[in-house]
């Protein structure tokens, strides 16, 4: 006797950093056939569905008055759309269709898959919806999965009968990679997928009709892998008379692995402990979090070994990024005690400082003037050979405050270091700014002083996918320092720093950090 199945239509509608309404291609059904020994059952009844979707900048119960922005308009390109459906009984991908449909993030999404407002009104297409026509598919329970603009190592992972699993490996990528053509951040090509989980669809929701199915989406939400991160302002410099010139910043410690869905977490706790976990469909964009594949246990601080897991900074490398510029990178996150220096990502400023009444414009254009500073002192190159070679020369209130001994620390680093160097160095609490460049580090903060108040509590560094993290430098009041060293492991939050912030969260959710004084 032969076991009766249900078969239905599938639809969907997508929204991509927008909202859009996605519609699939017509396939052939794959069944995998069910367990072993079993007769394959045979479909003999259709039912539809139709699913609609819209990205995580739409998430949450507050969007009206959350802060977003839609993005650059080559954030929101979508060339490609994968729609996944697993089993539920099994956890095995049942159905992936790549959909004919298409925008360039200002027209109207085209394609053989879009449903056309004059077949059903409710799913006219837009920059930034679609609906996507009806499939059909056996009756049961399933979970959706939705890819924008997918990469080939996850196209492979999401063909039919592969298991679930796959999709919960931790992706490998570098930084460079991102942007590289058909990176996850690359222009006109940004990975996004499920800002919560898959999406549980009962066979209940399953429509008798194609046309029922289009005019009754459900609904998935979709973000962009990755996070945006902006430097801005026209920084005061104190003390008066001090300058600096050619400002440039880029990102240190960034992640190297990430998860290809956000993984939920607990949200904001004012007590700076974890709490409730996020909920699906529920709460605010700004309380949540994620966890990453190297959530914990990676710090030196904690036995862990970043090395492999982060890219550094180090030296003096030459920064590229203007003030008022963009740049991206993977999620960053970790648990509460483990919020270290050394794993958390960072913004590195760069400029050309020049003490008051060391240079003119001229010389400052020119690449710069070199000097010597310690304990607030600046101190011109020709004056510290001078006092390197005659120790009387040293004032009074330099020798006091220990220069000589710091020159001898230099010595004992390098015998040489005094001689017409052309490397900066920091030595003995001695710093040399090799033609006057500096660096500033800044780190970035995700949950702000109101939402979780308690220092070094959860949530308050780090990096989370589709969140703008823009950052807005007021003040510098000092060198800051000649190289960048590879962060150490003190805790993020400190009771005396170089450096005062206070974050405020910001279609990309924005959260804004106002750095009061670079030092």
């Amino acid at each position: 006797m032969k076991v009766e199945w249900k078969k239905l239509m599938f639809g969907l509608a997508i929204g991509a950093g927008m909202m859009m309404m996605v519609s699939c291609s017509d396939e052939e059904n794959f069944d995998p056939g069910g367990s072993p020994g079993k007769e394959v059952p045979e479909p003999t009844e259709k039912a539809f569905l139709s699913m609609r979707l819209s990205t995580g900048s739409l998430a949450g119960t507050r969007v009206a008055v959350d802060p977003t922005t839609s993005g650059r308009t080559e954030e929101q390109v979508v060339n490609h759309v994968r729609m996944v459906l697993y089993e539920t009984k099994n956890n095995t991908v049942r159905y992936s269709w790549d959909l004919n449909v298409s925008t360039d993030g200002v027209n109207e999404f085209t394609g053989g898959d879009v449903v056309r407002g004059e077949d059903v009104p409710s799913a006219t297409p837009t920059v930034s919806r679609f609906v996507t026509v009806g499939r059909e598919v056996v009756k049961q329970d399933y979970e959706l999965l939705i890819l924008i603009n997918p990469p080939g190592e996850l196209l492979e992972i999401t063909e039919q009968g592969n298991p679930r699993s796959y999709l919960s490996r931790a992706a490998n990528m570098t930084k460079e990679s991102l942007i590289q053509p058909y990176g996850i951040a690359a222009d006109n090509n940004f990975y996004m997928t499920n800002h919560q989980d898959l999406i549980f669809v009962p066979e209940v929701e399953l429509k008798d009709n194609q046309r029922m199915a289009e005019e009754n989406p459900v609904r998935v939400e979709v973000e962009r892998a990755v996070a945006k991160v902006v430097v801005s302002g026209v920084p005061e410099v104190v003390p008066h008379g001090d300058r600096i010139d050619n400002l440039k910043w880029g990102l240190d410690v960034t992640n190297q692995y990430t998860y290809w869905m956000r993984k939920m977490t607990f949200i904001a706790n004012s007590g700076g402990v974890p709490g409730e976990m996020e909920q699906l469909n529920s709460g605010y964009r700004e309380e949540r979090y994620a966890e990453d594949p190297n959530f914990t246990g990676f710090s030196a601080w904690n036995g862990g070994n970043p090395a492999g897991q982060f890219e550094y900074l180090s030296g003096t490398p030459e920064l590229t990024k203007d003030f008022d510029d963009y740049d991206y990178t993977l999620e960053n996150t970790m648990e509460a005690v483990e919020q270290r220096h050394d794993v958390t990502t960072r913004v590195v400023i760069s400029g050309t400082y020049t003490p008051n009444g060391f240079g003119s414009v001229a010389t400052r254009n020119s690449g710069g003037i070199s000097f010597y500073y310690f304990k607030g002192n600046a101190i011109r190159v020709e004056a510290m050979r001078d006092m390197v070679n005659d120790r009387n020369l040293i004032p009074q209130e330099l020798r006091d405050a220990g220069l000589e001994q710091a020159i001898n620390d230099v010595l004992a680093w390098n015998p040489n270091a005094f001689n017409s160097p052309t490397a900066s160095f920091s030595v003995g609490g001695l710093n040399f700014y090799y033609e006057g460049v500096c660096y500033y580090t800044v780190l970035i903060r995700h949950f702000s002083n109101n939402m979780v108040p308690v220092l070094m509590g959860y949530g308050r560094y780090g990096v989370v996918r589709n969140n703008v993290y823009q950052l807005s430098i007021n003040k510098i009041i000092g060198p800051g320092q000649p190289v960048i060293n590879p962060p150490g492991t003190d805790p993020d939050d400190e009771d005396t720093s170089w450096i005062s912030a206070d974050v405020n969260i910001m279609r990309w959710y924005i959260r804004n950090q106002n750095v009061e004084e670079l030092l």
